[in-house]
């Protein structure tokens, strides 16, 4: 009994012990090396210096001190770090193993969480963790963005439906004004974030200055990080302690510090812990009512609302990027349904990855200095150039099982929308005699609106009118005609008319007037036109392209009011345009105000051309309407968020492609759609403002910023009167559309299965809307995800598909499984909340219509050496200039849009045809009548002419380096685009000065040649500057099919890029004697 009673007494006596060594505080510190991939710096220097020295210095820290743990952030700079620095990488590999190196983010890139669509957000996420899943077997389980421009409401909502569960930063506390109270900018240090379906994830608002340092310190003493603990939950504390912007480690004392303070005595329990480690501790939420919830956004006040509009090239680029690539995916998942073609996932997921990595917060937003976006300027150029060829090919395939035995040209149109709509497509034909006009026919036989634009060599400019169904492609006759007026289109003398809009103009240009005759409502204010203005004292001395001040709102503006000119543009039948010119000192505008008849009638269009030159300016369209509402609506992908008038925290916000002010009784409204914009303003009750171009006064620091987006711009917006609120009028939808034009081709007559039209996919009610429908990650079935977007509930919708379904399951954002799903036949059974992302896994039961082409690969007479390995990547020469192709980037296999190219890669030997002249026989190839060339030029860009059966072919082949394509901004770089299809990129050649030449491309250019069935023999140019890699014969017949509507955001050329024919003469290398 006295040993039990012992026992017990000593049990006791350990518990009191135990419990007086633990501490009343505790502070997560989570060290950090934030890593500006471009800012004061561009990429390459990133590669060669900050990654490098990244894993060095940590890997010194890890054999030294055995509880420093390192959180580093962006699949891109550990896809950098394999490529670059192989052995280096290996190590890091070995500490995420031993738990040491913690991998963060879950992203792609650490991507801005405000400007990039909803859908890019989704895809950072999905392709950062499949990288992390690959190649290290982890995940993680965070938003980690310690230094980003605010953070808009979809972010919980994207991290949540990812199987995310926590999220942290430290850049609230940037913020200029309080939001809670009269002094927080914050609602909590540490607590949950909901997001805009409800969704909720663990947020740390306050983890501290990421570049906090420690000088052999206890930091359990430390009186800032106990002061956070005090009003944190549960007494506790998270706090980054690390460097910025530029890589590398913390400091060796900050790690020593660490260290010491783990057993000291102070008040705070100090846990050197992984970015996650807190959400884990806490999760799951329901367990912990002392966290506090916020339910709202996250925004900036003035550091980073000029990142809404900075870089008005780069954005544009971007946005158009974002719809490119959703277009690309649904077309080649249809293609592959129907067997015409493979889904080209490498290829997609390469480009999405092109561009992504942009979106990072100081490139996409528009804060680095101009040599890094030239870089940033060609990745966006090269992405919507292959997204664009991607579509074409695709479109190719479905066309092939579509009837086009039409009486004109045949041209298919694709709407890549999930919704049915009546607009106008806008083409480029060719037509061997000046028509008197053009007449359209649609695949039921019907007469379209149509209108001849202008006809100069051969080529016509034409406008038609196409009614589509949902994600559809349908084929159209066009052919010289004639096409009725309805009479009730007009521009003349500063006017514009048609069925539902008058406008008018005053003598300055702007729109005085829009009176709505289904609705009799006059748009605009009495004595307020809609117009260009401009604020004339755009000051920031301190951050400037970051930020926006309230003071340069509320002051001096201007409008655009000298060397007016106003004519008729075009005039009918189908659009009719004023023509607005205008000038400000050095700079031009011009505008089209358009109208249509027979189309989106109710979207009064206005296209801009400006030559920006402005000088501490900030350029805005007004709209001071007839409306009144304290509230306006913004689009934010998702859903939509409804804010006030301008106030000290809260006057320069986001909005994506449209936003709308409707009356408070629902009765009437008004929105503005667009193209490329995100930053908004509202002064008063009735009047918005969409922010176009911003070009602040730099004080003594990025003084290059006075010019900030000097150069040509052309984008449109618009704007569309309608009854009811915006949900109900389906402004999310003609937003969409006006961001997503229809595409035509012109393809082959041929007889079809599926006669002139194909829908593949559809919703039963518009409040659901298809967000991505794209071929799953690890090839199993396709991914299809919807959103809700009117902002309530829904019960018992349905996805319906063009075939039965085979199986569905739900997934989340990354493509894990979540559950089951109902289906029956084709239709797949939906419920959901306002706002709310699903993501679906579904297989069909679609029997192939089609066969995918063959590929031919010939034989080539290989001469020189391309090729050099990374322990030769000084010797090689293939240039004349030092340089070489990385060997370890070059593929076997070369698949580019559904041709094969058999790649020689071995760098021992002859690996390319160095052009001579050279008689290459072809052999027999049973009808194929293309025959491709992957080929590129060693010296300048050049024209070379290529003999099959002795016909010249004579094409472009640009230099193989450099860039690809460039924005004129002016006084930095010029505006230009190569015209050549691109069909490998490697990112990085050999230089016989730096070894590994960091994201300094090489390309090499797919040209087809369409021969006759029975051609016999290739001869290739008497040019040495012509390098020939690869050669495939094939009947590929989705190459019958050409794009007629140019898909890309292209730059204004300012640059004429001249190709050569003055041959470079034949030379070999010799031995060295």
């Amino acid at each position: 009994m006295k040993k039990i009673l012992c026992c017990i007494l000593s049990l006791f006596c350990s518990v009191q012990i135990l419990y007086s060594q633990q501490k009343e505080y505790k502070a997560y510190l989570v060290a950090t090396a934030h890593f500006d991939t471009q800012w004061n710096w561009d990429v390459r220097e990133s590669i060669d210096d900050y990654l490098h020295r990244t894993m060095v210095q940590n890997f010194w820290l890890f054999k030294r001190f055995p509880n420093y743990i390192f959180n580093f952030e962006s699949a891109q700079k550990y896809a950098w770090m394999k490529e670059y620095y192989p052995h280096e990488y290996e190590l890091v590999k070995k500490y995420i193993k031993a738990g040491r190196w913690n991998v963060v983010g879950s992203a792609w890139e650490a991507t801005d969480p405000n400007i990039p669509s909803s859908e890019s957000f989704f895809r950072n996420v999905l392709l950062g963790q499949e990288f992390y899943k690959k190649e290290f077997g982890v995940k993680s389980n965070d938003i980690y963005l310690p230094d980003c421009f605010g953070f808009g409401y979809t972010l919980p909502t994207i991290a949540a439906h990812c199987g995310l569960i926590g999220f942290s930063t430290q850049k609230l506390q940037w913020r200029k004004n309080p939001y809670f109270g009269e002094k927080e900018k914050m609602p909590f240090k540490i607590g949950l974030w909901q997001g805009l379906d409800g969704a909720r994830i663990m947020a740390v608002l306050d983890a501290g200055g990421y570049g906090t340092s420690y000088y052999y310190d206890d930091i359990s003493i430390n009186r800032r990080i106990l002061e956070r603990a005090k009003l944190g939950p549960d007494n506790t504390a998270y706090s980054y302690y690390g460097v910025g912007d530029r890589g590398g480690s913390p400091t060796l004392p900050s790690v020593y510090s660490l260290e010491k303070s783990l057993k000291a005595d102070g008040p705070l329990e100090i846990i050197s812990a992984k970015a996650g480690q807190i959400y884990e501790d806490y999760y799951p939420f329901e367990k912990h009512p002392e966290l506090p919830v916020y339910d709202g956004e996250l925004l900036m006040d003035v550091h980073g609302v000029g990142c809404y509009t900075s870089q008005a090239a780069m954005k544009h680029f971007n946005r158009r990027n974002e719809h490119l690539a959703d277009a690309a995916e649904r077309a080649s998942v249809v293609a592959e349904t129907l067997g015409g073609l493979e889904y080209p996932s490498d290829a997609l997921r390469e480009n999405w990855q092109r561009f992504l990595w942009h979106q990072f917060h100081d490139d996409l937003t528009g804060t680095s200095i101009p040599q890094s976006y030239t870089f940033s300027w060609n990745d966006e150029l090269i992405a919507q150039t292959r997204f664009a060829e991607t579509i074409t090919t695709a479109v190719g395939a479905v066309s092939r099982a579509l009837d086009t035995k039409v009486k004109g040209m045949p041209v298919v149109v694709y709407n890549p929308v999930a919704s049915s709509r009546r607009d106008v497509v806008k083409a480029t034909v060719k037509m061997d005699k000046r028509p008197s006009g053009i007449k359209v026919t649609s695949q039921k036989g019907e007469n379209m609106p149509a209108q001849l634009i202008s006809w100069e060599n051969g080529i016509a400019e034409v406008l038609f009118v196409a009614q589509v169904d949902p994600l559809s492609f349908l084929v159209y006759s066009i052919q010289p005609g004639r096409t009725s007026s309805s009479g009730k289109l007009l521009a003349k003398n500063g006017t514009l008319e048609n069925t539902i809009y008058k406008i008018a103009l005053n003598e300055q240009g702007d729109i005085a007037s829009i009176f709505d005759k289904k609705n009799n409502r006059e748009l605009v204010q009495t004595g307020k036109p809609f117009r260009l203005m401009m604020f004339t004292e755009n000051l920031s001395t301190d951050y400037p392209a970051w930020e926006i001040y309230k003071k340069v709102l509320d002051g001096p503006s201007i409008s655009i009011t000298d060397n007016v000119k106003i004519t008729v543009a075009e005039n009918g039948p189908l659009r009719a345009s004023l023509r607005v010119e205008r000038t400000h000192e050095d700079s031009r505008f011009v505008q089209y105000i358009t109208l249509t008849d027979g189309a989106e009638d109710d979207r009064i269009e206005i296209s801009n051309e400006f030559d920006w030159q402005g000088k501490k300016a900030l350029l805005k369209a007004e709209f001071p309407t007839t409306i009144s509402n304290e509230k306006a609506t913004y689009d934010l992908g998702l859903g939509y968020v409804k804010r006030g008038n301008n106030i000290e925290n809260s006057f320069e916000v986001l909005g994506h492609q449209w936003a709308d002010l409707t009356a408070d009784d629902a009765s009437y409204g008004i929105s503005i759609l667009n193209e490329s914009k995100y930053g908004w303003d509202k002064p008063d009750n009735n009047t918005i403002r969409l922010t176009l171009l911003h070009t602040p006064q730099p004080g003594k620091h990025y003084t290059y910023q006075d010019h900030q987006d000097h150069g040509h711009h052309a984008f449109r917006y618009a704007i569309v009167g309608h009854k009811e609120d915006a949900a109900q009028a389906g402004i999310a939808w003609k937003a969409e559309n006006f961001n997503q034009p229809l595409l035509a081709f012109t393809t082959t007559k041929h007889a079809g299965k599926l006669g002139r039209s194909y829908s593949f996919a559809r919703t039963d009610r518009p409040q659901v809307a298809v967000k991505a429908i794209k071929k799953a990650e690890d090839g199993r079935g396709y991914i299809v995800r919807i959103n809700e977007i009117y902002g309530s509930s829904y019960d018992q919708a349905y996805i319906e598909f063009a075939s039965d379904i085979e199986n569905a399951k739900e997934v989340n954002g990354i493509e894990e499984g979540k559950g089951e799903v109902t289906f029956s036949g084709n239709r797949l059974i939906v419920s959901g909340k306002a706002f709310q992302p699903r993501t679906f896994r579904v297989t069909f039961k679609q029997k192939p219509l089609l066969t995918v082409p063959e590929c031919q690969p010939l034989e080539l007479p290989y001469n020189a050496v391309a090729l050099t390995t990374d322990e030769f990547n000084r010797a090689g020469n293939f240039d004349r200039q030092g340089n070489s192709l990385a060997a370890e980037l070059m593929p076997e296999k070369i698949l580019s849009d559904g041709v094969e190219f058999s790649i020689q890669n071995d760098p021992a030997i002859f690996n390319y045809v160095r052009a001579n002249g050279d008689t290459i026989l072809l052999p027999e190839h049973h009808g194929m009548d293309k025959l491709f060339l992957l080929v590129t030029s060693v010296k300048d860009d050049r024209r070379a002419t290529f003999l099959v059966d002795d016909k010249p072919y004579q094409v472009n082949v640009p230099y193989y380096s450099g860039f690809y394509g460039q924005w004129g901004w002016k006084g930095e770089s010029e505006g230009y685009i190569k015209d050549a299809s691109i069909g490998y990129i490697a990112n990085h050649k050999h230089s016989a000065h730096k070894g590994n030449d960091s994201y300094n491309f090489a390309y090499l250019y797919k040209v087809c040649l369409d021969i006759p069935a029975n051609a016999r023999m290739l001869v290739l140019p008497k040019d040495a500057g012509i390098a020939l890699f690869a050669a495939t014969l094939t009947g590929n017949q989705n190459y019958d099919t050409e794009p007629i509507t140019e898909m890309r955001v292209l730059p204004y050329l300012t640059k004429q890029i001249e190709y050569t024919s003055e041959p470079v003469p034949f030379y070999r290398e010799r031995s060295a004697w």
